[in-house]
C-alpha cells in the first residue's frame, strides 16, 4: 500500500468515527455498514481502530478543551487506559460510546494529528547533529554512549532521567549504548522502535523504509503505533541478537520482517568503504548517493528492486557504476545538470 493510500484510508477510517460519534448503538445501519467497511481487510481494520483509539482517548481527557495541546497530552499521558466499547465483531453488545459531545471534530482531528509525532518532539533535543553529503562524525554522549552519525544525516538527541532517545530522521548511525538497566535507550526512525539497555547496533533509514543490524548485545523492534506517546507500548515484533538484522518497510508489511543473519558487518560502512550483499539497487543508490555530489537516479522506478552485491569505496561513483554495469547489464548517461541516470540498456 503506498503512503498516499495509507493517508485515505486512514482519513476514511476517521469519518466512520466522526459518524459513530454522532449516533453510535443508535444507528444500527451505521455500525452494520462500519463492520463491512472494516472486514475489507487488516488494514481497514486497524485503521479503523488507530482511529478509534485517538477519538476515545479525546473523548476521555479533562483537558481536551485546554488552548494548550502541550499540555494537553501532558496530562493524556498520566490517564489510565481507556476502555473501549467498539473491539470486537458486530456480534458484541456495544455500549453507547463515551464521548463527550462538546469536543468539536476539528479539534479532535488536530489532536489526533499531535499525537502521530514521536514523544521526543515535543521537547527540545539536548543534542542535534546533521552531517553533509561525505562526512562521517562520531558524537560523545553525556551517559558515556557514543554515535557514528553516517553522511547525509539528521539525529536528534535526548538524554533524560528515566531514558535515553535519539530521534534519526534521516540517514544511518551506529551506536555504541552504554550500558544503564534503569535507563533504556531508544531510537526513533520513522514509524520503528528500538529499544535497548546497552549494546552496539547500525540503523539505516532510506524514506519510511528502517534496517536494524546488531553487532551484539540484545534489541528489541516494533512498529511504533500511531498513538505512541500516549498508548503503552506492545511487545515487540522482534528481538535482535548479535550477527542479526530485521527491515520494517510500512508500505508493504505491518511489522518488521523476521530476523535472519546480517549481510555485511554492522558498522562496516564507518571504515569509508561501502559494503552490501543481495541487496537492491534502490538502497545502494540511496546509500551512495549521501557520500558524493554526484545523484545516482534510476531512469525506471522498477530498477530498484533488482539485487545485487557490491562494495565500493565511499563517494567513488564510477566504481560503482561499474559494478552496476557488470553485474545488472545496466547503462549510466550522465545529464546537463550533471545528475547521472541508471537505465537499462
Amino acid at each position: 500500500m503506498s503512503g498516499v493510500d495509507q493517508i485515505d484510508l486512514a482519513a476514511e477510517a476517521r469519518d466512520w468515527v466522526y459518524r459513530l460519534a454522532q449516533g453510535g448503538p443508535d444507528e444500527p445501519e451505521a455500525l452494520a455498514a462500519c463492520e463491512a467497511w472494516r472486514a475489507r481487510s487488516p488494514a481497514h481494520d486497524a485503521a479503523f481502530n488507530d482511529a478509534w483509539d485517538a477519538w476515545h482517548l479525546i473523548g476521555e481527557t479533562e483537558v481536551a478543551l485546554a488552548p494548550d495541546w502541550r499540555a494537553e497530552l501532558a496530562a493524556m499521558q498520566r490517564q489510565p487506559a481507556p476502555r473501549r466499547w467498539w473491539r470486537g465483531a458486530s456480534s458484541r453488545p456495544a455500549a453507547r460510546m463515551a464521548v463527550r459531545a462538546g469536543v468539536p471534530l476539528a479539534l479532535a482531528a488536530s489532536l489526533a494529528a499531535l499525537l502521530l509525532v514521536p514523544e521526543g518532539l515535543l521537547t527540545a533535543p539536548d543534542l542535534t547533529v546533521t552531517t553533509r553529503i561525505g562526512e562521517n562524525r562520531v558524537v560523545a554522549l553525556a551517559d558515556g554512549s557514543r554515535l557514528t552519525v553516517g553522511a547525509g544525516s539528521n539525529v536528534d538527541v535526548r538524554l533524560g532521567k528515566d531514558r535515553r532517545e535519539v530521534v534519526l530522521d534521516r540517514g544511518q548511525a551506529f551506536f555504541e549504548v552504554a550500558h544503564d538497566p534503569a535507563r533504556p535507550f531508544y531510537v526513533i526512525a520513522g514509524r520503528a522502535e528500538i529499544r535497548v539497555t546497552g549494546t552496539r547496533f547500525d540503523v539505516r533509514r532510506v524514506g519510511d523504509d528502517v534496517q536494524v543490524s546488531v553487532l551484539d548485545g540484545r534489541v528489541e523492534v516494533r512498529r511504533r503505533g500511531l498513538f505512541a506517546p500516549v498508548l503503552p507500548a506492545p511487545r515487540p515484533d522482534r528481538v535482535l541478537t548479535a550477527g542479526e538484522q530485521s527491515a520494517l518497510v510500512p508500505a508493504r508489511e505491518a511489522a518488521f520482517e523476521p530476523e535472519r543473519p546480517a549481510r555485511v558487518t554492522p558498522g562496516e560502512w564507518r571504515s569509508g568503504r561501502l559494503y552490501f550483499a543481495d541487496a537492491t539497487l534502490g538502497e545502494i543508490v540511496a546509500d551512495a548517493n549521501r557520500y558524493s555530489a554526484v545523484k545516482l537516479v534510476l531512469g525506471d522506478p522498477a530498477l530498484a528492486d533488482l539485487r545485487m552485491t557490491t562494495s565500493f569505496r565511499a563517494g567513488d561513483v564510477a566504481g560503482l557504476l561499474g559494478n552496476v554495469q557488470a553485474a545488472l547489464e545496466l547503462d549510466s548517461r550522465a545529464q546537463g545538470d550533471g545528475t547521472i541516470v541508471i537505465a537499462r540498456r
